[in-house]
């Protein structure tokens, strides 16, 4: 096994700098210190409505849907792009916590060498997937459930996006020889995902969609493939990712032309971008140049990279509809630091910079962890 999403001379640059800087040293240890506190996490202590009855079973209300008024206790009503604060949204809220504090903890520990983060890190994991009462059933039946229409949806499964970056925490520990049983537990339960992933309606509904949900839901498979060891379906999510992915969801011009029609169009290309770097980067890993790569119509994310980087530069030039601005979407992206890198763009880099101004040291999280850790 193999890190993920770093060299070995990478942890060694890390470990240098924090070396080196006693500011930003105390940063990592300050926010490892404050994720010491995070409880246990499981979608077993929230009751939810879940059609299976089983507290196990992770589950779901899809964001965009909202009470008709004019049919009160009717069907939900789809209004895109508008989160319904009302909805049932424990587990996914307990699995972004889960997430942020496991991959947070991991790099804290093995850059601060500091066992008990790391300890902390494994212990959270085993709660949410390992012991019988508590760990999550692996599968997504019940995702983003629309009351009055279905008791979950194929693109419920979207919400696991968030356990990228649980398997890139655990990679890091697992290099280190230590939490080896505990490890295995865990890619069993991933193992068991994928499984569902590729073979049950709802997965073989989400991996064919048309949008996002096709190149996160590969995104997905590839990175937990890679966590247990299925080199054969990694493989096969590369050369997805080239044939359908780039070459079907993206023009001429590098956009990605689904999302383009959304009401948050901006937020859905930067996260459609976020889907392609991550796959791109863990093939970077594996030997295997994705970053570079192209159809024979010059499709490819550097295409896509350079189509979206004026308007990273300065959105409010962005010609499609984009109802809300959040300050998350303001602020560096794990696609740009990682396309600065591979494309050596300075021009990039200082938008980066520009963005990371007013934010401190480790309070930002990316899908591959903390961004002040991805070194260019």
């Amino acid at each position: 096994m193999s890190y993920l999403f770093m060299k070995a001379e990478d942890i060694i640059h890390i470990k240098e700098k924090l070396n080196g800087n006693s500011e930003l040293r105390q940063a990592l240890e300050n926010k490892a210190d404050t994720l010491m506190q995070t409880p246990p996490l499981s979608v077993t202590f929230h009751k939810s409505p879940a059609a299976s009855g089983n507290s196990h079973d992770y589950f779901s209300e899809g964001p965009y849907w909202w009470p008709d008024e004019k049919n009160p206790g009717g069907p939900y009503i789809r209004r895109d792009g508008e989160f319904n604060p009302d909805r049932f949204n424990y587990h996914a809220e307990d699995m972004q916590t889960l997430s942020d504090a496991v991959v947070s903890l991991a790099q804290a520990g093995l850059f601060l060498d500091n066992n008990v983060y790391m300890q902390k890190a494994v212990s959270l994991a085993e709660t949410w997937f390992v012991s019988e009462t508590t760990k999550m059933s692996p599968h997504l039946e019940y995702g983003q459930a629309v009351r009055g229409h279905c008791d979950g949806r194929s693109i419920g499964i979207i919400d696991t996006v968030r356990l990228i970056k649980v398997v890139a925490g655990l990679n890091l520990i697992e290099q280190t020889g230590k939490f080896a049983e505990q490890m295995k537990q865990v890619k069993d339960w991933f193992r068991n995902y994928v499984y569902w992933m590729n073979h049950s309606e709802k997965g073989l509904e989400e991996k064919n969609y048309f949008n996002n949900h096709a190149n996160w839901w590969n995104t997905q498979v590839a990175v937990f493939s890679a966590f247990s060891g299925d080199d054969g379906l990694l493989e096969e999510c590369f050369e997805r990712y080239q044939n359908h992915i780039i070459s079907q969801q993206t023009n001429l011009e590098g956009a990605f032309v689904d999302e383009l029609t959304r009401t948050n169009s901006y937020t859905y290309t930067l996260y459609n971008l976020e889907a392609c770097a991550i796959i791109c980067e863990l093939a970077h890993h594996k030997g295997v140049d994705l970053w570079s790569f192209q159809t024979k119509e010059g499709k490819g994310i550097k295409k896509s990279i350079a189509f979206f980087k004026p308007y990273y530069i300065n959105p409010f030039l962005w010609k499609h509809q984009q109802i809300s601005f959040q300050k998350s979407v303001m602020r560096e992206s794990l696609p740009m630091r990682l396309a600065a890198l591979h494309f050596c763009d300075a021009e990039l880099r200082r938008a980066n910079q520009f963005r990371q101004d007013d934010i401190k040291p480790f309070t930002t999280t990316c899908n591959l962890g903390l961004l002040d850790l991805i070194q260019e």
